[in-house]
């Protein structure tokens, strides 16, 4: 996860509930494994966050570079990279995915994935985005975004509303924890607001609130494809699921894979 406009304070504060609340989300993970054994050596992720998805792909003796904005999502990721005896195998990099240096151009597939680029609020910043990962890959490489499909009915239905979205038990501090969430759309300025709140409750009866705001701003099929190729990708595949299913305006995702071209 990576901050743009946003303060990165933002991320910070939300570094301590990110394991729990993506502990039973893996579905893009089999996706991007797969793609990055086809593509080879080395990788980078774009948006690393705690290590959800690059810690199983080191494990799986690949050599990757994540980039994130939040300096603590990535002490989550430095210490899971300890635990599992694989700091030989990845690189933690904090930089704005917008202008972040590797000084380097050999990266063979870059990926972005749940939702990452939205949360850079112009099409100006998304587009700085994906330029980066350009610059950054080799000729020939892969660039994987994996975004959120709009679906306008489900926007609306929302806009407003305070949903319970998840619960569960803080192993750490023995709190029982509940996240609301609360989102607004403006559809002219395809924009989502949400606030994440997370309360918790301890054994001692005391009780926390944590409020975590950002924007997500949605983008078009034909919008990000041509960003893609203003950023000098060619569109390869887009996909509507992480089987590879082809997208339609039933799709739970938009998914796209471009290549950076071998004459680049």
């Amino acid at each position: 996860m990576d901050a743009n406009s946003e303060s990165h304070e933002i991320f910070d504060r939300f570094a301590r509930f990110y394991d729990d609340d993506y502990r039973e989300y893996q579905d893009d993970i089999e996706a991007i494994a797969m793609l990055a054994a086809e593509c080879g050596d080395p990788l980078l992720e774009l948006g690393c966050g705690t290590g959800r998805v690059l810690i199983p792909l080191a494990a799986a003796g690949h050599t990757i570079t994540g980039v994130d904005i939040s300096r603590a999502l990535m002490d989550g990721a430095a210490h899971k990279l300890v635990h599992h005896k694989l700091v030989d195998r990845a690189t933690l990099v904090q930089g704005d995915l917008r202008s972040f240096d590797l000084a380097r151009k050999d990266f063979a597939f870059a990926f972005c994935t749940s939702n990452t680029l939205m949360h850079f609020v112009t099409a100006d910043e998304q587009l700085a985005v994906l330029a980066n990962a350009w610059r950054h890959l080799r000729p020939g490489g892969y660039l994987f975004v994996d975004l959120f499909n709009p679906d306008i009915p489900r926007l609306l239905a929302i806009n407003g509303l305070m949903e319970l979205a998840d619960q569960w038990l803080d192993d750490t501090t023995g709190a029982e924890v509940q996240k609301w969430s609360v989102r607004t759309v403006d559809l002219a300025e395809q924009v989502q607001d949400t606030l994440f709140i997370y309360e918790e409750t301890f054994a001692d009866g005391r009780s926390q609130r944590t409020n975590c705001p950002f924007t997500l701003r949605f983008l078009w099929r034909s919008e990000a494809e041509l960003m893609l190729r203003l950023a000098g990708f060619v569109v390869e595949d887009v996909w509507g699921d992480f089987d590879g299913s082809p997208y339609s305006s039933e799709s739970e995702h938009l998914i796209l894979l471009a290549q950076k071209p071998l004459s680049a």
